[in-house]
C-alpha cells in the first residue's frame, strides 16, 4: 500500500486517520492513530476501532455509499459533507472521503479545526449566494419572458409590440426595407360573451391566437393589441403582399370552427409604411383601414 502510506505520512500531523480495505465492509487502520480518533470510536478489545460507523450514524451512512463507489472500480474520490459528530467541540468538525487508486481502496477521515471550519463557512456562504443570484436571475428571465406575452393567446402583447414595431421602422427607414401592418377586430365579439359567457370568448381569442401564429412567415410579428384586437406586423413585405395575406387570413378564421360560437370573422385593416413617417400615423392608418372594413358589412379588408 505504498500510495496510502504517502497520503498518510503527509497528512499524519493534521489530525488524519486511513482505513484501508480488506474487503466490503473490512478495514485495517494504517499508522498512527490520532487522538480524536480514539476519543470518539472507543477501541475494541483488537485495540483502536475499525468499524467507526458502529458508533455514528454519518459514517454508516457514508459507507454505504462508499461501498457503492469501491464496486465500480474506478479510480478517484467521493467525499462527504463536513460534519459533527457528538463530543467534538464546536469549533471542530470531521470530513470523510474514499479513495480508489491503483495501490488499493481506503477511506480517510480527517478533523478540520476552527481555522478551517471558518473558511469553508466563507466558501459556503459564497455558494449561496452565487446559487441565489443564478435563481435570481432566472426568476428575472422568467418574469421578462413572461412580461413580454398575452397569457392568454401566447402572442406578444401590445407593450413588446410597440418596442418591435419601432425597431422594425427604424430599419425600414434606414434600409428602404418595405414594411406592412395588418390590424384586425374580431367581429361582433360583444355578442359571444354576452350569448355564450366570458369563458366561451376566452376560449375564442385563445383558437385566433394561434391560427395567427400558423399563419405567419418567418420574419413576421403577431401580437394582441387589446381586447378582441390583434395586428401582424409584415417585414419585408409591400402593400399588395400584406392583402393577399390578409384575405387567406380572412378565408381561414371565416372557414374555422371556434369552440361555442363555430363561425366567428374578422374585419382587418391593411397599410404600409411611409418613411420617415412617425409610428403612430402608421398603427393610425393601418386602424383607420379597419374601420373601413367595419363600416362596409364586416368580414372584409381595406386598405389605406
Amino acid at each position: 500500500m505504498k500510495g496510502l502510506d504517502f497520503i498518510h505520512s503527509i497528512l499524519a500531523e493534521i489530525d488524519i486517520v486511513v482505513l484501508k480495505r480488506l474487503a466490503s465492509g473490512k478495514y485495517t487502520l494504517l499508522g498512527k492513530v490520532p487522538g480524536f480518533y480514539r476519543e470518539l470510536y472507543p477501541d475494541d478489545e483488537n485495540g483502536p476501532c475499525v468499524e467507526p460507523w458502529k458508533h455514528s450514524d454519518m459514517l454508516a451512512f457514508f459507507l454505504e455509499d462508499a461501498e457503492i463507489f469501491f464496486s465500480k472500480n474506478t479510480e478517484g474520490q467521493y467525499s462527504s459533507s463536513i460534519w459533527q459528530e457528538e463530543g467534538v467541540d464546536g469549533d471542530k468538525a470531521l470530513f470523510a472521503q474514499a479513495m480508489v487508486t491503483s495501490e488499493g481502496r481506503a477511506i480517510i477521515l480527517r478533523l478540520f479545526h476552527e481555522e478551517y471550519i471558518e473558511r469553508v463557512k466563507i466558501l459556503q456562504k459564497a455558494r449561496e449566494n452565487l446559487l441565489e443570484r443564478r435563481e435570481l436571475k432566472r426568476d428575472l428571465q422568467l418574469y421578462k419572458k413572461i412580461s413580454r406575452y398575452d397569457a392568454l393567446t401566447s402572442l406578444y402583447n401590445h407593450a413588446t409590440f410597440i418596442e418591435i414595431l419601432q425597431a422594425e421602422a427604424m430599419n425600414a427607414r434606414n434600409t428602404g426595407a418595405s414594411l406592412s401592418l395588418l390590424i384586425m377586430d374580431i367581429d361582433d365579439f360583444k355578442r359571444v360573451n354576452d350569448t355564450f359567457g366570458h369563458l366561451a370568448g376566452d376560449a375564442v381569442l385563445a383558437s385566433f391566437g394561434k391560427i395567427l401564429q400558423s399563419h405567419l412567415r418567418t420574419g413576421d410579428i403577431a401580437a394582441r393589441y387589446g381586447g378582441e384586437e390583434f395586428v401582424i406586423l409584415a417585414t419585408n413585405t409591400s402593400q399588395d403582399q400584406a392583402f393577399r395575406m390578409a384575405e387567406n387570413l380572412r378565408k381561414r378564421i371565416e372557414d374555422f370552427k371556434f369552440p361555442y360560437t363555430e363561425r366567428t370573422t374578422v374585419s382587418i385593416g391593411c397599410t404600409a409604411y411611409q418613411p420617415p413617417e412617425d409610428i403612430r400615423n402608421f398603427i393610425q392608418r393601418a386602424d383607420f383601414a379597419m374601420y373601413d372594413a367595419k363600416r362596409d358589412g364586416k368580414n372584409n379588408i381595406k386598405i389605406r
